[in-house]
């Protein structure tokens, strides 16, 4: 998380973004995102804490059988 120790830059929810971008055009492995994404990922571990918080957030999911991720694209018109 951003703090006067880490910068935006360097934490997890910069890496968002980025992340949802690139899952919006296609599924892709994780593999894939990370090379995808190599330009804005300062630490392999910060990358793995982003998909883990989107993962829990509802933003991408892992759809079964396969080894994908997956943006997971949300009405808000309810």
């Amino acid at each position: 998380m951003p703090s006067k120790v880490n910068s935006y830059s360097d934490s997890v929810i910069s890496l968002f973004a980025p992340i949802l971008e690139k899952l919006e055009e296609r599924d892709m492995t994780p593999h894939e995102l990370l090379e995808a994404t190599r330009t804005k990922v300062s630490e392999i571990s910060v990358f793995l804490d982003a998909l883990d918080c989107l993962y829990k957030l509802g933003q991408i999911e892992i759809p079964e059988g396969m080894e994908v991720l997956r943006y997971v694209k949300t009405n808000n018109m309810r």
